[in-house]
C-alpha cells in the first residue's frame, strides 16, 4: 500500500496590531517546523480584502520558505480574492 502523504494550508491570519515582521518570521518557521514533521506539501493562502492576513504575494513568501533547509516537495499558492462592496 502507497504511504498516504499529509499537506498543511496556512490562511495567514494574524491580530491586528502584531508587528509584522515577527508575523512573517512565526509563519517561515511554521513551514520549517511542519517540513520537519514529515509533511509532503505546503499550501499558502492570498487573501486580499482583509487587514489581518498578511501575505499578499504567496510567490515572494514560498520564496522566502524555499531558502530555508527544507525538504518539502510541494509549495504552492491558493488565490481567494472577495469583495467588499
Amino acid at each position: 500500500m502507497p504511504r498516504l502523504g499529509f499537506g498543511a494550508f496556512l490562511a495567514p491570519h494574524h491580530p491586528v496590531g502584531e508587528n509584522p515582521l515577527l508575523q512573517f518570521r512565526r509563519d517561515l518557521d511554521l513551514v520549517e517546523h511542519l517540513d520537519k514533521l514529515g509533511y509532503d506539501e505546503f499550501w499558502c493562502g492570498e487573501h486580499h480584502s482583509s487587514g489581518w492576513e498578511m501575505i499578499g504575494s504567496p510567490e515572494m513568501f514560498l520564496a522566502a520558505a524555499a531558502e530555508r533547509p527544507i525538504t518539502t516537495r510541494s509549495m504552492s499558492r491558493s488565490a481567494w480574492c472577495s469583495s467588499t462592496g
